[in-house]
C-alpha cells in the first residue's frame, strides 16, 4: 500500500475529528466506543442504543417522539457518512465501512460520536477511469451498508425510510456544495476536478439500489436577496429535531427545515 504522505495524514484525520467527529484507528478492537454498527442489527441491541438514545434526547421509544428518533439518527448517522466521502474526494482514502470495524458511542445529547479504520488510500495512479471507478464502487458499498441500518433504525422507532433517506442524501448533497464552493477546501485545480468528478457520480441516480436509497434527491437552493452566501440546499423533509426539548429549551427548527419561511431562514442564517 502506498505510505500516505504524514503531513496529509495528520491534516485528513485532524479534519475528519474536527467537522465529523470520526477518529482513525489502527486497530477498531481498541476503540473505546462501546457500539458496533452491527449491533444495529440485532434487536436486542439496537432497541438498547436506540431507548439511551431517546432518554438523551427527552424522547421515549416506542412513544412520544419515537419517529423522532428514528430520523434524527439517520441525520447524525450521516455525518460519518461525509466523513467517508470527504475522505476520499479530498484525500483519495477509503475508510472501512465494515459492520465490525465502525463503532460509534452517544456523547449525552443523543448525538454520535465515530471511529473507524483507514482500510487504503485509493489509487496509485492519477488515472481518472480508474478513479471514477473506484468511486462508484465505494458508493454502492455505502449505499449497500446504509440500507440495512436505516432499514432496521425504522423498525425500531416508527420512522419513514423515504424521510430517513431523504436528510442522508441532503447531508450528502450539501457537503460537495460546500467543498467545491470553497476553494480553501479544494486549494488546487486538479482537486477540484476530482471533487466534481465524484460529485457527479454520487449524485446519479442511475443504478441505485432504489428509488429511496440514493443521495440523488431533487433539493430546493435558498434564494433570497438578503443572502449572499454560499449555496444552501433545504431538505425535503423534516427531521422532527424541534421535537426535542421543552419550553426555554426547546430545539427551533433547523436552518434548512422545509416548515422555515424564506425571512424565518434568512435570519437564522445570517446569525450564524
Amino acid at each position: 500500500m502506498r505510505r500516505y504522505p504524514r503531513h496529509d495524514y495528520l491534516e485528513m484525520t485532524e479534519a475528519l475529528q474536527q467537522f465529523f467527529v470520526t477518529t482513525i484507528r489502527a486497530n477498531c478492537d481498541d476503540s473505546k466506543y462501546p457500539y458496533r454498527v452491527k449491533d444495529l442489527l440485532n434487536e436486542e441491541k439496537r432497541n438498547s442504543i436506540l431507548r439511551e438514545q431517546a432518554m438523551q434526547q427527552g424522547l421515549q421509544l416506542g412513544g412520544r417522539g419515537s419517529a423522532a428518533v428514528g430520523t434524527l439518527f439517520a441525520k447524525r448517522y450521516s455525518v460519518f457518512v461525509m466523513s467517508v466521502i470527504s475522505a476520499f474526494s479530498l484525500y483519495d482514502t477509503i475508510l472501512s465501512i465494515a459492520d465490525d470495524d465502525v463503532r460509534f458511542e452517544l456523547n449525552g445529547a443523543g448525538g454520535m460520536r465515530y471511529a473507524t479504520r483507514l482500510e487504503r488510500t485509493s489509487l496509485e495512479a492519477e488515472d481518472p477511469v480508474q478513479r471514477r471507478s473506484e468511486s462508484g464502487l465505494l458508493k454502492k458499498r455505502v449505499l449497500l451498508h446504509l440500507e440495512p441500518v436505516l432499514r432496521a433504525v425504522a423498525v425500531g422507532t416508527g420512522a419513514s425510510d423515504k424521510v430517513m433517506w431523504s436528510l442522508v442524501a441532503h447531508n450528502v448533497q450539501q457537503l460537495y456544495a460546500r467543498m467545491i464552493n470553497d476553494q480553501s477546501i479544494w486549494k488546487t485545480d486538479e482537486r477540484l476536478a476530482k471533487i466534481q468528478a465524484d460529485q457527479s457520480l454520487w449524485l446519479d441516480r442511475q443504478n441505485d439500489n432504489a428509488c429511496t436509497c440514493t443521495f440523488a434527491n431533487e433539493l430546493q437552493h435558498f434564494e433570497h436577496s438578503g443572502w449572499q452566501g454560499p449555496p444552501f440546499l433545504i431538505r425535503r423533509y423534516c427531521c422532527l429535531a424541534y421535537q426535542v426539548g421543552s419550553g426555554s429549551h426547546a430545539h427551533a427548527y433547523c436552518n434548512s427545515c422545509p416548515k422555515l419561511d424564506s425571512e424565518s431562514r434568512l435570519r437564522k442564517l445570517l446569525q450564524q
